[in-house]
């Protein structure tokens, strides 16, 4: 099934120099299990990118899922090949929710979902057009995919931030760089990483953690929180011990991304130190 959402557009004159994204976006009520899709106001930063946010909503209890699903969910798509004045596109992706136990279980979110995105224009005194074609997944019981295409345009106008969409950009994980962390320690030896945290520093990030994410180029180990242990107070955990397939034959210690979730907050760590 593909979704077609049309967004009505209002001009605004040229007040400063500024842009914003002006969208009034009418409401898709739809079946099986996807409300809405609809594109949220937003603002332009110092450096004269873009915020909006895409706002999904689901019919209670449904869940669709982060930008990786887990052993149990359909991974979400996203392109913005029929954009217009627009040079680069980034989702921020909100904390997500653990569903399921045991070997069976996905990353996501319940009910509603706000993902901010921050453009960087071609030309930022020019309008914009953006069309975003994606591709998720939805599930209750089971699980239905859907392509959802929302095409809007930015034009010239008052610079507000918006509150919805700040609330989820802090809710996006904390990189470790910001607070001052250390990078943890790799030892990689016969086909196994092995990952060393500092577990004070650790915990003044992230409280109550559930689940460990390990990207190795372009794969990924998910190790519960339950299969960590603390040693001479140190989070270790390794790829042996999570979900996903055999570590790269080569491996980029600076581009080995760890993102540790916990029950409302995360915590991103890019590189580790040999």
């Amino acid at each position: 099934m593909r979704i077609v959402q049309p967004i009505s557009m209002k001009l605004f004159k040229l007040v400063t120099l500024t842009l914003v994204l002006i969208i009034s976006s009418s409401l898709i009520v739809l079946s099986n299990g996807l409300v809405s899709a609809k594109i949220s106001d937003g603002w332009i930063l110092k450096d004269q990118k873009l915020i909006f946010g895409l706002q999904i909503n689901l019919e209670k209890n449904w869940k669709t899922y982060w930008r990786l699903p887990g052993n149990a969910g359909l991974k979400p798509l996203f392109t913005f090949n029929k954009s217009e004045n627009i040079l680069a596109a980034e989702i921020m992706w909100p904390t997500p929710i653990i569903f399921g136990e045991s070997d069976l279980w996905s990353i996501g979110y319940k009910d509603r979902v706000l993902l901010p995105i921050e453009i960087t224009p071609v030309d930022n005194s020019k309008p914009i057009k953006l069309e975003i074609e994606a591709d998720i997944g939805i599930c209750e019981d089971v699980c239905i995919p859907y392509a959802i295409d929302v095409s809007y345009s930015a034009t010239p106008g008052q610079n507000q931030e918006n509150h919805e969409i700040l609330g989820a950009i802090i809710s996006t994980p904390i990189k470790s760089d910001d607070i001052g962390l250390q990078l943890p320690q790799c030892i990689i030896n016969n086909g196994e990483l092995i990952l060393k945290f500092n577990e004070k520093k650790v915990y003044s990030g992230v409280k109550n953690i559930e689940l460990f994410v390990i990207e190795v180029g372009n794969s990924a180990f998910f190790v519960n929180s339950k299969k960590s242990h603390v040693l001479d107070d140190h989070i270790i955990l390794s790829t042996e011990k999570g979900l996903g397939p055999e570590l790269p034959a080569v491996i980029s210690r600076d581009k080995i991304r760890t993102t540790i979730i916990g029950s409302h907050q995360s915590l991103e760590f890019v590189g580790c130190s040999g």
